[in-house]
């Protein structure tokens, strides 16, 4: 069988972990799409990243990390003119944790400064390797200059990670709505959901999915499992699949990354979508993400 190629088009992110004391205890690549592509690497896949990061120590370490998971880098733009953005994370002090015990925040708790910058200078140009070829490309931001790399690309399936207020709530409803029509698949948390569809006023997941046309809508719930969307002889399906196994999180912020890299991945691969994809697909998402978060950071 043929490999699949999936991408991403971002800014390079670094994720720098710390505990309750504000001590540095990790720091390695981050961001829920890189998260994505990186799990999809070590799974065998193969993975492209199109993006910008800074001239300095973290972007360094946030592409080597990249770099270590087989993911090709050749088109990430080293920028002198920026900061590589940096997500911080702070851990409770507690043993077990829940789904909303960590804190992910944009400012540094050392300096309380704005570690966050994104920047328009992305590529847009496909090699030529990849222009026949049919590409999954995967976003969580929706930039102006992520739709127009879409727009580029003719043959493609797209795959949305939507799981946080600050990379949707500036943008106007008609262009989110512009821009979720590309989607194939799409990931939502259960929170998301919420102010998403009562800013779009939408009313039900079902409006949600039928508006959009997607071929499948997850959303997920943390320790309770997720819900599938999908469509079956034209009548849409909904199947909610709760974990036979809780594993206890030493640290959560990849789950939901690890959940969505093998939905994405059975996705690419499968003929058909029903129950018993669904049953399966669940199954194999629900154990690399218990593998991610019985460890210290997001990547495996």
């Amino acid at each position: 069988m043929k490999k699949k190629i999936f991408i991403s088009h971002a800014d390079i992110i670094l994720d720098k972990i710390y505990d309750y004391k504000f001590n540095l205890v990790k720091q390695d690549g981050g961001g829920c799409n890189w998260n994505d592509l990186y799990n999809l690497s070590i799974l065998g896949e193969k993975c492209y990243a199109f993006g910008s990061c800074g001239n300095d120590e973290e972007g360094r370490i946030a592409i080597n990390s990249l770099k270590r998971a087989g993911v090709n880098t050749e088109n990430v733009i080293i920028d002198d003119n920026i900061s590589t953005a940096i997500m911080n994370i702070l851990l409770p002090n507690q043993k077990s944790l829940e789904d909303n015990d960590i804190i992910h925040t944009w400012y540094s708790p050392i300096t309380n400064k704005n570690t966050m910058h994104f920047s328009d200078n992305l590529p847009l140009k496909i090699p030529e390797e990849l222009k026949n070829e049919e590409l999954y490309i995967i976003l969580d931001k929706f930039e102006a200059v992520n739709y127009e790399f879409l727009q580029k690309i003719q043959n493609k399936k797209v795959c949305l990670d939507v799981g946080a207020e600050e990379f949707i709530e500036y943008y106007t409803n008609k262009y989110l709505i512009k821009f979720f029509k590309q989607a194939n698949i799409m990931q939502l948390n259960n929170n998301i959901c919420d102010y998403l569809f009562k800013k779009l006023k939408i009313s039900s997941q079902i409006d949600f999915f039928n508006m959009l046309n997607l071929d499948l809508m997850i959303i997920t719930n943390g320790k309770k499992g997720a819900k599938f969307l999908y469509k079956e002889n034209g009548k849409i399906v909904i199947i909610d699949k709760k974990p036979a196994i809780i594993a206890e999180a030493i640290d959560t912020s990849g789950a939901g990354d690890a959940f969505f890299a093998t939905i994405i991945r059975e996705y690419a691969y499968c003929n058909k979508i029903d129950e018993n994809f669904i049953n399966n697909t669940f199954e194999l998402a629900n154990k690399f993400s218990r593998d991610i978060i019985s460890q210290l950071g997001s990547r495996k």
